[in-house]
């Protein structure tokens, strides 16, 4: 069974949002910013699988996290590629069936 394995790291989400909605800051003022926040950033490789299955391995730990367990940028990341998977078969069935 193939998986489509991607890595999430928080803190560069996190970087990429901030770049992206912010024309005033410079990188070394948002790498301040990332730097100073007193967080444990969350470090995890999901795979999705092809049947609709999923593994999240928190990088830190070689530890399964569940679903549940995901919390904040974590959370987004996951309903997004989720959300994309569902568009990719959905789009795939129908071509099929055209």
């Amino acid at each position: 069974m193939t998986a489509n394995k991607i890595r999430f790291i928080e803190r560069d989400y996190y970087r990429k949002v901030m770049l992206d909605d912010n024309e005033l800051m410079t990188l070394n003022q948002i790498e301040t910013i990332l730097d100073n926040a007193a967080a444990r950033w969350d470090d995890l490789t999901f795979k999705f699988y092809e049947n609709g299955s999923l593994e999240i391995i928190d990088n830190h730990t070689d530890e399964l996290v569940s679903v549940k367990e995901l919390r904040g940028a974590a959370y987004d990341f996951y309903v997004r590629e989720r959300m994309r998977f569902i568009r990719t078969s959905l789009e795939a069935k129908i071509l099929q069936s055209a």
